[in-house]
């Protein structure tokens, strides 16, 4: 009864198809040397017999659960397949590098390949997937949505995963990982701090005032049309003039290069989100509530400090959410211009050809901005009044 009741879900079936089709290309790549092409091995030839079956038949109760997602129960089973899907994919990676190097040089490497990743971006379609089946249960969702993390987490702690290409790069470089990784984190903090300020700002300004609504959304929009490269290149004249002219400037590290440009360059690119955002936000509160306070005899700045923008804050806080998720990827580009951060890695492997290099800083800034998105998500649903959000008081 249960699969007569469910219905297919469209988003599980597209993520259980990129699955199976991930079988297909190579998954793991033996290179003789860290910048070699190396040759790409199959599934069947990466992992065992068994390893490479468990694999398929996952796929396959994935593929066939999707076609009944709605109910509950098959939606936390399809989960967890998918979780099983990347925990395997990891502990028989690490197994089968180990495997692979033996009597291979010292310099030869174990990459991962085409196959591995198209499999990871299938599970992460399927638990999402999954995901939303699970009603309102936070014991299955948070099961469903980081127990497979976890697991792959405690793999790389453990050393298994060590013999991986990328996992050498990462050890080779830890301390600079390390130290890069929080510079870009500083660097779009402090970006999307002063701009989401200079943007709530702008936005009331834009509100309040029809003069200055064309002007405020001409500059947020105009900004937007240019190529982030070619704006950190705009900054660096006019800042190396200003320290040259002002030395004090320079002493507090105001250059042309550097932490200076990257942030001024992503404060302007945070402009827009919150700009508008903040004024959507604001002209969609209702004018009988506004008249509601007026008739209470509150001041003008009651009602918006009490009334306003407590209802406008969701929206408002939406608009910081896109921009700190944008901030985290366009401040990977900073590193042109020696401000740092992860893009450094990027460059750096663009530089010697070494694709795990490039993947040391691609990947954990798709995890910078995935964890950015989650966190700026529960602020905005913390700040949602009940009325609002449509509960109950």
């Amino acid at each position: 009864m249960i699969f007569l009741r469910a219905k297919p879900d469209s988003v599980a079936i597209t993520g259980a198809v990129i699955g199976l089709w991930s079988l297909l290309p190579g998954w793991l790549t033996l290179k003789p040397s860290r910048i070699a092409t190396g040759t790409s091995l199959s599934l069947w030839d990466s992992f065992t017999l068994p390893g490479a079956l468990s694999i398929i038949f996952l796929w396959l109760v994935c593929f066939s659960f999707s076609f009944r997602l709605k109910n509950e129960r098959l939606a936390l089973l399809t989960g967890i397949c998918a979780n099983l899907i990347a925990i395997a994919s990891f502990l028989m990676a690490g197994l089968s590098a180990e495997r692979l190097l033996a009597g291979e040089e010292a310099t030869a490497r174990v990459s991962l390949g085409a196959g591995i990743w198209l499999t990871l971006i299938a599970t992460y379609i399927v638990i999402f997937a999954a995901r939303q089946k699970l009603g309102q249960s936070p014991l299955w969702k948070n099961l469903v949505s980081w127990s497979g993390l976890a697991v792959i987490i405690f793999l790389f702690a453990s050393g298994w995963l060590n013999e991986l290409s990328i996992v050498r790069e990462f050890l080779d470089r830890e301390a600079r990982f390390m130290q890069e990784l929080v510079h870009h984190v500083m660097l779009v903090g402090v970006s999307v701090s002063i701009g989401g300020v200079l943007g709530i700002m702008l936005g009331i300004w834009a509100t309040r005032s029809g003069a200055a609504e064309k002007p405020v959304f001409f500059f947020s929009n105009i900004t937007q049309t240019i190529p982030s490269l070619a704006l950190f290149g705009l900054l660096i004249a006019p800042l190396s003039i200003l320290s040259f002219t002002f030395p004090t400037l320079r002493e507090l590290g105001i250059r042309g290069v550097g932490d200076t440009p990257a942030i001024i360059a992503l404060i302007i690119y945070s402009l827009l989100p919150v700009v508008r955002n903040t004024y959507v936000g604001l002209k969609q509160v209702p004018p009988a509530v506004i008249d509601a306070g007026r008739g209470m005899g509150m001041s003008r700045g009651q009602i918006f400090r009490r009334v306003e923008m407590p209802l406008a804050a969701p929206i408002v806080l939406e608009g910081v959410r896109t921009a700190t998720v944008q901030s985290v990827g366009l401040a990977a580009v900073a590193a042109l211009i020696g401000a740092g951060g992860l893009g450094w890695f990027i460059f750096q492997g663009l530089g010697q050809a070494a694709s795990d290099l490039i993947l040391l800083g691609a990947l954990p800034i798709i995890i910078l901005a995935i964890i950015a998105d989650i966190i700026m998500r529960t602020i905005v649903r913390l700040a949602t009044p009940k009325g609002v959000a449509g509960e109950t008081p």
